[in-house]
């Protein structure tokens, strides 16, 4: 009985020994698997990423031949949709700008970009220009898509626009009130006023709709005109102080507190924290 058991035991200690086996072999079969699957995997997300890459320089490359033509015809419409995309796109590939073909093509987006700041200021110079104070008979088409690029170009285009535009604007006003002028004294401080009053209704008529509503054109017109209206007032009433009196200077300071009170509840105040004019 005892060399039975002494057999049974070896027997088992045998399949025992053949089980282990067995399942070092499954073990080692599953890394094998394992490691292929990570192979896979590892390959399918690097096509992936390839895939994604070259459609992505297919739609730069073609954007950029876009861009560039539709520049040239003055397209703003168009452009302003096709470059905020173009620029998009080329974020992807910061990191490829070794390449001399993407480095070529960011440089030409750049090259675009630089072309229509230059243009669109050319374009509303001459519809605006410095000089002279007779303004066009109504707003452009070409000048409010115009609008929407600067919105994706460098901001200094869009400040440059918007101080171009304010500064045609109140040119008028700098002639009507020069200080050897008998409306520019503080006795008839109110037609300053009526003045801007008639303007900036002029120009929700005329050009409400050429530039964005963000751009807060109205607001910026009278924070101008207030910024001219200080330094001209301080200037005439330097060289005429002795003709000022109690009753002259109070009239002025109640027109004045009644414009201001005027455009604190028209005006919510946005420009005058961004620095733009």
């Amino acid at each position: 009985a005892l060399e039975e058991a002494q057999k049974a035991i070896q027997q088992l200690f045998g399949k025992i020994k053949d089980i282990k086996d067995k399942a070092e072999k499954s073990e080692q079969m599953v890394k094998e698997i394992t490691r292929d699957i990570k192979q896979l995997d590892h390959a399918k997300r690097h096509l992936t990423t390839s895939i994604t890459t070259l459609n992505h320089l297919h739609m730069l490359a073609g954007g950029v031949d876009s861009l560039e033509a539709m520049t040239r015809r003055r397209q703003y419409g168009e452009v302003a949709n096709l470059l905020q995309g173009v620029v998009n796109v080329l974020e992807h590939f910061n990191k490829y700008m070794g390449i001399p073909q993407i480095r070529q093509l960011a440089e030409r987006v750049k090259a675009a970009q630089n072309e229509l700041g230059q243009q669109i200021l050319a374009d509303f110079e001459e519809a605006f220009p410095s000089q002279g104070t007779k303004r066009p008979g109504g707003p452009s088409n070409v000048l409010r898509d115009a609008c929407l690029v600067a919105n994706v170009l460098d901001p200094r285009i869009k400040q440059e626009i918007i101080k171009k535009f304010i500064k045609q604007h109140l040119s008028e006003y700098l002639v009507l009130f020069q200080e050897n002028q008998d409306v520019a004294w503080l006795d008839k401080i109110d037609r300053r006023y009526a003045w801007i009053k008639r303007q900036l209704v002029d120009y929700e008529e005329k050009y409400g709709r050429m530039f964005p509503q963000e751009w807060c054109m109205t607001e910026r017109i009278a924070v101008e005109f207030c910024h001219v209206t200080r330094t001209e007032l301080a200037k005439i009433m330097r060289t005429r102080a002795k003709e000022i009196e109690v009753k002259l200077l109070l009239f002025a300071i109640q027109r004045t507190t009644n414009f201001e009170g005027l455009l604190a509840k028209r005006f919510s105040g946005c420009t005058l924290m961004d620095g733009t004019v």
